[in-house]
């Protein structure tokens, strides 16, 4: 069936956060949710910021190539989630924008999504020179485009990733699903393979 491949994808994503979230069951009493957040948006936080371009491909369902700018900041995660966590799990925020062009429309497209990941580092920067990584997460993805049978042009954006960081760069490869997740009648996903490049700009305080 057409949405196993999908439905598979946004299932392993959705456990591994489930997981990351067992693995980290002990609440910190004096912190809060809310109260990080605000001070992450404050900039009270330490964190990282960096900048990625990231080239997709749809696998599944369409002829279709993308591109993105993108915009990090990745914190411990303890500064946003109050609960004890793992060494080496941190919390990335993205926002990206960039263009598709496919043959099942005409000239580019836009193309912009806001998305959070969990992403667990196998050794520190400042130990390990390449350090491998997995980020799991979801958000929101507008495209300029709406396929017969896709429903809506907002949809929700499950993604599953392998990477490596070398010093201040990064090297990714994602698997890229897009669906409404049942909330239209129509509801025929795209997945994408992307890989992605990236440099840390460095922590902030």
């Amino acid at each position: 069936m057409s949405f196993r491949l999908g439905t598979s994808l946004v299932c392993l994503t959705s456990l591994l956060g489930v997981i990351l979230l067992l693995e980290s069951s002990c609440v910190l009493a004096e912190d809060s949710l809310a109260g990080n957040l605000l001070d992450a948006l404050r900039g009270h936080i330490p964190h990282e910021t960096a900048v990625g371009l990231y080239a997709g491909r749809a696998y599944d369902w369409s002829d279709m190539y993308f591109f993105l700018a993108s915009w990090q900041v990745l914190y411990d995660y303890e500064a946003i989630w109050p609960h004890r966590a793992p060494d080496g799990l941190g919390i990335r925020f993205e926002a990206n924008m960039g263009v598709a062009t496919g043959t099942e429309f005409p000239g580019e497209r836009l193309v912009a999504s806001g998305n959070f990941l969990a992403v667990y580092e196998f050794g520190s920067p400042k130990s390990s020179r390449i350090i491998p990584y997995i980020e799991a997460g979801t958000g929101l993805i507008y495209t300029d485009f709406q396929r017969k049978g896709q429903g809506c042009r907002l949809n929700f954006n499950p993604i599953l990733g392998f990477g490596a960081r070398m010093g201040s760069k990064f090297i990714v490869l994602r698997l890229h699903h897009l669906s409404n997740g049942g909330l239209d009648d129509d509801n025929r996903g795209i997945n994408s393979v992307v890989l992605g490049f990236g440099v840390y700009l460095g922590p902030e305080k």
